[in-house]
């Protein structure tokens, strides 16, 4: 039977656990620092990130890092600077080979990296998943996930009450083939379902260009007079739907609903010009992913399915203490 733990949040928790920020923040092919002292002997943990730059990711790695000072393991993050299969399964192939004691991953593609992971694998390292996991499920030691079907559904609700409830709507993912950007896009379309008046006209691909998914949204605001809303299924393609928004002159009659935040993406809802995102809690990701590393390579018992939480934040909850433990902290400041 699969087991699930939830992700403790909230600030009480976090002052608690007495926690002290120090990863960086890159955007380079590689980076990061280690962590722990003589007491991290033959216990490193290396993150790999689907790329660098992306603030999820960056908080991920912040999280990390604060969990493996608490508990004096070394820790470092390495990734590609594009969300690319080859370059991950190359970085992937290297990490091994310095022979850590377990990986952290938010994978590229979840087919492609299971030889890859298998082969690590097999050389004794424990594969800790971030964010997505594997088509085989023996690979990882465990996925650390939010349910991204629930948060596509927020999305979709949050879309359809601020266009009232009729209109076409359009999705913006990254490429096809990520189970992750999937259940958030079938969250989204089951819940756009539940109203009649309302037509999912599909998924268009941006290839995490913001300046192709900003395209995208001018286009078919050209095209068609009914379109009311637009759903960034990953932070580049909310970014670019705001512009494609913005620059067909259609802002306040075609709403934005996204996934993730970035600094513009919290203007945009601090301005207005966001209907909402969801949130994910990255930081906490980052900190249960060490702390199942280190139990996998002591022997403890993980369970194998690992849920994280999300919330859905708007332009009149953006500052509120809930949503600030939320929002992206790329700069590991706490």
């Amino acid at each position: 039977m699969t087991t699930k733990r939830i992700l403790v949040t909230g600030a009480a928790t976090l002052v608690a656990a007495g926690l002290v920020v120090g990863c960086s923040s890159s955007g380079s092919k590689s980076g990061g620092g280690t962590s722990g002292g003589s007491s991290a002997s033959g216990k490193k943990i290396v993150y790999i990130p689907g790329l660098t730059g992306n603030p999820f990711y960056n908080t991920v790695a912040c999280g990390a890092s604060t969990e493996a000072k608490k508990l004096g393991v070394q820790f470092s993050y390495q990734g590609a600077s594009t969300f690319d299969v080859a370059e991950q399964t190359k970085i992937v192939n290297a990490v091994a080979a310095t022979k850590p004691g377990a990986i952290m991953i938010s994978i590229t593609d979840p087919t492609a990296m299971i030889a890859p992971l298998t082969a690590a694998k097999r050389q004794g390292i424990k594969i800790i998943a971030i964010d997505g996991d594997l088509n085989d499920k023996s690979v990882m030691t465990t996925n650390i996930e939010a349910d991204g079907y629930k948060g596509g559904e927020l999305a979709g609700d949050a879309l359809a009450k601020a266009v009232g409830e009729k209109g076409d709507v359009l999705a913006i993912d990254n490429a096809t083939g990520s189970v992750v950007s999937k259940a958030r896009t079938d969250g989204f379309q089951a819940a756009i379902k539940k109203y009649p008046n309302m037509h999912f006209v599909g998924i268009q691909y941006s290839a995490n260009d913001v300046s192709k998914a900003a395209s995208i949204v001018s286009t078919e605001a050209a095209k068609d007079s009914n379109l009311v809303g637009i759903f960034g299924v990953e932070t580049n393609n909310t970014q670019g739907a705001l512009t494609g928004v913005r620059e067909a002159n259609k802002k306040g009659t075609i709403k934005v609903v996204g996934f993730d935040t970035s600094d513009p993406i919290v203007a945009a809802l601090k301005d207005g010009s966001l209907t909402g995102t969801v949130v994910q809690y990255p930081r906490g990701e980052g900190m249960l992913g060490v702390q199942s590393a280190v139990d996998a390579m002591e022997g403890k018992s993980v369970p194998r399915n690992q849920a994280a939480d999300s919330v859905f934040v708007t332009p009149d909850t953006v500052n509120s203490a809930k949503a600030q433990q939320y929002i992206y902290d790329v700069n590991c400041k706490g």
